[in-house]
């Protein structure tokens, strides 16, 4: 037999913890969400340009060693 009371009961547990995290969020000002979309902009663009620079090494270096 199934011990359903466990179940419900962390359940609920879980609940409540997600209800409370929720609670103590906030909508952020204009400043902080223009600092995060430049750090993620910023981020992005550095990954994308490592990976170019990555493939012209591949694409250059092979014909260069030959």
């Amino acid at each position: 037999m199934i011990d359903t009371n466990v179940n419900v009961g962390s359940f609920r547990e879980k609940l409540k913890e997600y209800i409370n995290v929720l609670k103590m969020t906030r909508k952020p000002d204009r400043e902080e969400f223009l600092m995060t979309a430049k750090v993620a902009i910023a981020v992005m663009f550095t990954i994308g340009f490592l990976g170019f620079v990555i493939y012209l090494l591949m694409d250059v270096l092979p014909g260069a060693l030959r």
